[in-house]
């Protein structure tokens, strides 16, 4: 028994470092030699250098967030029962799901950093494929903190009114829409915690 449990989390860990090591991470790894490379040879050994600290600045930047996000989505995890997303956005939730997960996306506060993380965990839960589609719609649309934030301050409340207005149905109607669809997701799921 505890052999078999020893093989199943080797197994586990092995399958992680192949989706973590993957074709997109290579990808991506030679899109940037190949950039920085052009970057030294046509703009100089100058530029090159400054480039290389802007991205160290940017990756100490943005690493503490994703680390942080990353925790909430292990926590929202563990904290929010798998029934209870099973029961308000799950499968058999139907549109239910889509309205629950649009307010859900308006009201998440930060970037991507926070609620990518976040769509992750809840698929992990459980969360059907239309509640997960509107929760990123109505973050990335209708998000209250962008609104109070940037628009009211910066466009004022007629701008800021019209364009939400005119936005409004849109998560409900593209959660909808995923909702129905016949396609199966296919998301990598964080390790689950046990």
């Amino acid at each position: 028994m505890v052999m078999k449990n020893l093989s199943d989390h080797e197994e586990k860990e092995k399958s992680l470092l192949r989706r973590s090591f993957g074709a997109s991470l290579f990808i991506f790894l030679g899109l940037a030699i190949g950039a920085g490379f052009s970057v030294y040879f046509f703009k100089g050994p100058t530029v090159y250098e400054k480039a290389i600290q802007d991205a160290w600045d940017l990756m100490l930047f943005i690493a503490p967030r994703v680390g942080a996000a990353v925790l909430i989505a292990a926590f929202l995890q563990i904290l929010v029962p798998k029934e209870v997303i099973s029961r308000l956005i799950g499968e058999n939730a139907g549109v239910k799901s889509v309205i629950i997960a649009t307010i859900a996306g308006a009201l998440t506060p930060g970037g991507p950093l926070t609620s990518f993380p976040v769509v992750i965990a809840l698929y992990a839960a459980g969360a059907n494929k239309g509640a997960l589609v509107a929760y990123l719609s109505s973050w990335a649309i209708i998000g209250m903190q962008r609104i109070i934030v940037w628009e009211l301050p910066l466009l004022g409340p007629d701008v800021t009114a019209v364009r939400v207005g005119a936005s409004i149905l849109l998560p409900v109607i593209a959660g909808t829409i995923a909702l129905y669809l016949p396609i199966r997701l296919k998301v990598h799921a964080p390790p689950r915690v046990k």
